[in-house]
């Protein structure tokens, strides 16, 4: 056996994507440029998706393909023929809104994601590793007053109270796809999760005689879950005509955590400094998904995610997790739909531009923590995108956009409207060619 000087080329450019996710775990650990909502819980809820369905509504439970590989079900793993890898990056730029205070813009860019499969048994059994965030958190809050210096003249001091938070818990998955019959498939992932929450408040006085003061917390997240999937081709459909459903289940599991915590002031002393261990529950999630093909130019999917954050707990505390008294938690559920339109399917020899694939989609998502009692957070949006072949077969660019708004303006709350740019690049190939005897 031995590695073709393309299946090189290719692992070289994945060794380096690597390097770039690693240097972005740093990166994020030092980023405060993303939305309010990323402060409670864990973090804004992340999912790694291909970049086909990112561009269609952020689903594609369901989703068969030997061209792309699917991070959403461990089933879709027994598809692969070539090796391939797909890596992406995204640009997010969010204009805040809330009463009494302007709109702040704030923009970050990061890599999304990269997932690498391997075919065991040609369009039989394949394996499956990615790296994506999993939650991510990402905020600065800055709030302006007064205090009273001086009781007797009622002289008064400015205070402005800070609030900043990175940091977030990553998600390292290997999985294994098997096919028991054309029509049915299933498959398994171990999911290794690991991150670090930071979070620091100041309260910094515009008064020599008032010493401002820093606490700050660093939680130190780390275990690991499992999912389960399946795929079922129903039979029975005219020619060129498919329906696909899909589901998977992820376990519930707990995390080892470690906190450290520190009280500094402007006077340069460190007066706490302490470490603590506990754990931090994470909830079972099942999803499902169908897909539909009328043609073999069209695509058209549909997908439901539920979460019970309800039954999260912490021994640290979390903002939005309360320890007694309302619950600010709800259940997440995300519902997505999208659409395709490939002129080029099935075609080898059809022209450029028919070989450019056209995706739109949509999606509601409930946030699973909110900073108000009884008021979910909702994001809605509307996404879509384009898949460019290249000059390498099997290999795409492609582009994607998301369009949409988080929460809204009044009760308390902030209103983000966001925008996200979208660039995955999809290889395929096959890595190993069999050495000739003789």
């Amino acid at each position: 056996m031995s590695i073709t000087s393309r299946g090189r080329s290719v692992l070289t450019f994945t060794g380096l994507l690597m390097c770039l996710l690693t240097a972005d775990l740093a990166v994020a650990q030092n980023s405060n440029d993303g939305s309010v909502y990323t402060r409670f819980g864990l973090g804004q809820r992340h999912t790694w998706l291909s970049a086909k369905g990112q561009a269609m509504g952020g689903g594609g439970l369901a989703l068969s393909s030997s061209l792309y590989a699917n991070p959403l079900n461990p089933a879709s793993l027994s598809d692969q023929i070539l090796t391939r890898f797909a890596g992406g990056l995204t640009y997010e730029s969010i204009t805040t809104e809330a009463d009494g205070f302007d709109p702040g813009k704030l923009a970050s860019g990061m890599l999304s994601g990269v997932h690498l499969t391997f075919p065991i048994r040609t369009n039989k059994v394949g394996l499956g590793f990615s790296m994506a965030p999993y939650t991510r958190v990402s905020y600065r809050i800055q709030d302006v007053g007064a205090v009273t210096s001086d009781p007797s003249s009622q002289e008064s001091s400015a205070i402005i109270k800070e609030f900043n938070g990175n940091g977030g818990l990553y998600q390292l998955t290997g999985g294994v796809g098997y096919r028991f019959s054309p029509r049915l498939s299933a498959g398994a992932s171990v999911n290794m999760l690991f991150g670090i929450l930071e979070e620091a408040r100041s309260t910094i006085f515009n008064d020599s005689r008032f010493v401002d003061r820093t606490v700050r917390e660093s939680t130190r997240l780390r275990g690991a879950s499992a999912t389960i999937g399946a795929r079922y081709i129903l039979p029975g459909l005219p020619e060129g005509m498919g329906l696909v459903l899909a589901s998977t289940f992820t376990l519930p599991t707990t995390l080892d955590g470690e906190r450290s915590s520190a009280l500094t002031t402007s006077v340069g002393r460190d007066t706490l400094g302490t470490t603590t261990n506990g754990d931090v529950s994470l909830p079972m999630g099942f999803s499902a998904g169908i897909a539909f093909q009328p043609e073999r130019r069209w695509t058209i999917l549909a997908d439901l995610t539920w979460e019970e954050w309800t039954s999260l707990e912490s021994d640290f505390s979390l903002p939005g997790v309360p320890t007694s008294g309302q619950n600010t938690l709800s259940d997440r559920i995300r519902v997505s739909s999208g659409i395709e339109f490939w002129p080029g399917s099935g075609r080898p020899f059809a022209s450029y531009g028919s070989m450019i694939a056209y995706r739109l989609g949509f999606y509601s998502d409930r946030a699973y923590a909110s900073p108000v009692a009884d008021e979910a957070i909702r994001s809605v949006g509307v996404t879509g995108g384009l898949s460019l072949p290249s000059l390498i077969p099997g290999t795409t660019i492609d582009l994607n956009i998301d369009v949409g708004q988080r929460g809204q303006n009044g009760n308390g709350l902030v209103k983000d409207r966001y925008l996200r740019f979208g660039l995955n690049i999809n290889f395929g190939e096959r890595w190993f060619d069999r050495l000739p005897l003789g």
